[in-house]
This record gives structure tokens, sequence and C-alpha cells, in this order.
């Protein structure tokens, strides 16, 4: 049996609430900082740390008086696109379970993307606001501690960012396959497509030093480029190109191939035969099969990504309930650290009370004690003090294996127990 933890976690994110009402709620950091003045100033929380990003707008508290119920008033000074309640748009977990929900947060398991990296950072920030304003306490400290420990233990102890899902990251595994990393490279896009900017695009962000785009509508290609940072040029330019890039990507509505076995003969020539990726996403395919005869050629379709991504997907489940099985352990155990951490003032005072009562006892027998030479009064003071450790070892021992076990009922007996001697 868990203790109870005071600790809520209240929001919403990409499982719960559509993206026109994530992006009514997200706050940039003078947002945060506004709102974590007035959840203490309003008393509804003691201590507070909220994460905004593109997914999710999650307040994690450590409640007033109020209580959970007290929280959840923050979020009815928000409304949605059409000025509805967004309260039915909410998750909340108390205790453990919101522990455990910001663990998997951090660790990317709760990411539209399972497995990005990207939101350990972004948790890292939200902990650096709430220090800044001096929102975190004794509880979220810890917590925010302990969460960063989990999300490196997930990423150092299992494979949930090793395997990468979706056609983009199936063409980068197939890329590094063939070229070990990709920095240096430089790549062609044949048409914009959705999945052809898929795989651009996460060509690029794995290290390109430059991306290549061409359309039949230039005007298409400047966009594109525009938005990913990549070189427009003329759809009548691109065989040129062809002897100049490492990794070729065709994703137009051509029904016959555009990239012929006798443009790459020609292009592998002129690169002396240096390695040349083509990824063909076209249906009916924009490459010629019979390029990947050509030595140096390396030729995939989107069959070959499906199955990679398949791949990915069967690996990544193993690794996500590896890295499950570390969130739930550590939740439990920074549970139990946190009812220890609680005892401890509760142990204090039944120590000082101990020695308050052994002070007492020893003043009453004062004329005794004064017979006694100095050696001997030393002798009874440690006697004494040693006396009441031996008595205090069992209850004490008993507390705190109560509070390490999570045994809240048993905890609250023994404590109890010690208010009635008290009396």
């Amino acid at each position: 049996m868990a203790p109870d933890v005071r600790i809520v976690a209240l929001g919403v994110n990409h499982h719960t609430a559509p993206v026109e009402v994530r992006e009514r709620l997200a706050l940039d950091e003078e947002g945060v900082a506004r709102h974590l003045s007035l959840l203490r100033e309003r008393g509804l929380v003691e201590e507070a740390l909220i994460v905004s990003t593109c997914n999710r707008v999650e307040l994690y508290a450590v409640p007033g008086e109020g209580g959970a119920t007290g929280v959840r008033s923050w979020f009815r000074s928000f409304r949605g696109p059409k000025g509805e309640d967004v309260d039915r748009f909410l998750f909340q977990h108390e205790g453990i379970d919101a522990i455990q929900h910001l663990f998997r947060v951090a660790s990317s398991l709760d990411s539209l993307v399972v497995g990005e990296p990207q939101i350990l950072g972004q948790v890292k920030d939200a902990v650096r606001l709430a220090e800044d304003h001096a929102a975190m306490g004794r509880v979220l400290s810890a917590l925010s501690r302990r969460t960063l420990h989990v999300a490196k233990r997930v990423r150092s102890e299992t494979d949930i960012g090793r395997f990468r899902v979706g056609v983009g990251n199936a063409g980068v595994d197939l890329a590094l396959q063939i070229f070990g990393d990709l920095d240096g490279r430089r790549a062609l896009l044949l048409g914009v497509g959705e999945m052809g900017q898929q795989v651009g695009h996460a060509l690029q962000t794995a290290g390109l030093e430059e991306l290549v785009i061409a359309n039949r509508t230039y005007q298409r290609a400047v966009e594109t480029a525009d938005r990913y940072g990549a070189t427009p040029i003329a759809w009548d330019r691109f065989e040129e190109y062809l002897p100049r890039v490492d990794v070729v990507i065709t994703a137009t509505g051509a029904t016959e191939p555009i990239v012929t076995r006798q443009m790459v003969r020609k292009a592998l020539r002129r690169r002396r035969y240096a390695p040349l990726f083509l990824v063909d996403l076209s249906v009916p395919r924009n490459i010629e099969p019979a390029i990947d005869d050509l030595d140096g050629a390396y030729l995939f379709n989107v069959d070959d990504l499906k199955q990679v991504v398949e791949e990915g997907l069967a690996a990544r489940e193993k690794a996500r309930q590896s890295a499950e099985d570390v969130v739930k352990g550590e939740a439990m155990r920074f549970v139990q650290s946190l009812a220890r951490v609680e005892i401890g003032p509760r142990i204090g005072v039944i120590t000082q009370k101990a020695e308050q009562l052994r002070q007492v006892e020893l003043a009453r027998s004062q004329k005794l004690i004064e017979s006694l030479d100095p050696e001997q009064q030393e002798q009874l003071d440690a006697l004494t003090k040693a006396l009441v450790k031996k008595i205090l070892h069992d209850p004490l021992r008993g507390i705190h294996e109560a509070a390490q076990e999570g045994d809240a009922l048993r905890l609250e007996y023994l404590l109890g127990a010690w208010k009635e001697d008290e009396r």
C-alpha cells in the first residue's frame, strides 16, 4: 500500500485535447511565470511546476487547503476556441499516479513520437523557470531531481530512443546503414509530397550538410525550401545535381520513371562510384528498378521503408515495456523516500520528547546525583541516555520500516500510539 502523497498532476495533452484547444492554453515563459505566481497568491498550491509545450500544458503541484479541487479551479480561467469550458479535456492524476505521469513525460513515453529527446529539455526548462520564481519546495524539488534521474535511466538502460518509427526516420536508418553517418552529406528531394518531406526533414535533422529541392511547380519548391532551410532548384536542372548529392528521394505524381538507369550510371561515373542512396516513395515508381543493379547504387522503395518501420515498431514496443518497468519502480521508490522525509520531523519530536523526560527524571533525583563524584555523574548520564536509546530503538525502527514499505495504516498507528504515550 503506497503512502498518501500530496502531489497532483492536471492538464491537457495530445491524448485528451485537440490542437485547437491546446494552442489556446499554451503558455510562453512569461505566461508560465505569471500563473505560477497566481496559483501561489490564491493559496491554490504550496508548490507548482508547469510544463507547456505544443503537445501539452500540465500542472504538477502540492495542493493548498482546497486540495486537487482547488487546483482544478485554476483551469476554469481558460476557455476553448469557442469560449467553452475546457474541463472536459482535462486529465487528473494524484499521488503515485501523478509522479509516474511526470516520469513518463520526461522519459518520452507519453510523447506523440515515443523516444524523442526534446521533451526532457522542455521539462528541465520548466523546472528552471519554477525555481527562478520560487515555486518549488521540498517535495517538487526532490521530485524534479528524481525525474531527471529516471529519464536518464530510461535512455541509458533501454532502447526507447534507439528505434525510430515513421517513414522519414526509416529512410534515415537505411541511409545510416550505407554511410555510417550523414555529416557533410547532401540530399536531393524530387517532389514535395508528404512522405518525401518526411524523409527529407528526417535526413536533414540527422546532420545533412545540404538539402536540395526540385518540384515541377517551382514556387512550391521555394516554399518547402524556406521551411527546411534547403536550396530550391528548377525542375529541369535536377539531373545535373545527381553527381553532387549522396541521397536522392523521389515523391512525385509521375506515372513513369523520372530517374533513369542511364542518369544514375553517368552520375556514378562522375562520383567515382561513391555510394548513391536512392529512395523511391512514389506509386507508380519514379526510379527505374534496374538502377539497383549498378555498383554503388542503393535503391529502396516505399515497401522497404514500411518493413523498417514495422521492425522499429516491434523493437520499440519491447523497449517501451522495459522503460515502463523502470518508471513504475522509480515512482514507488520515490514515494517511499518521500514518506521517510515526511516522518523526519515527527521522529525528531519523539526523540526530543524522550530527552525531555530523561531530564525531568534526572532532576527528580538531583540530590542523589549531587552526592556522586563527577565521574559517577558522567557514567549515570551516559547510562540513562543509552537506556532511552534502547527503549526507542524498536518503535523507531518500526516507524521507519512502515514508511519505507509505504504502509500508511501501520505508520499512523505507530505514530498515534506514541501520541497516546505522550498524554
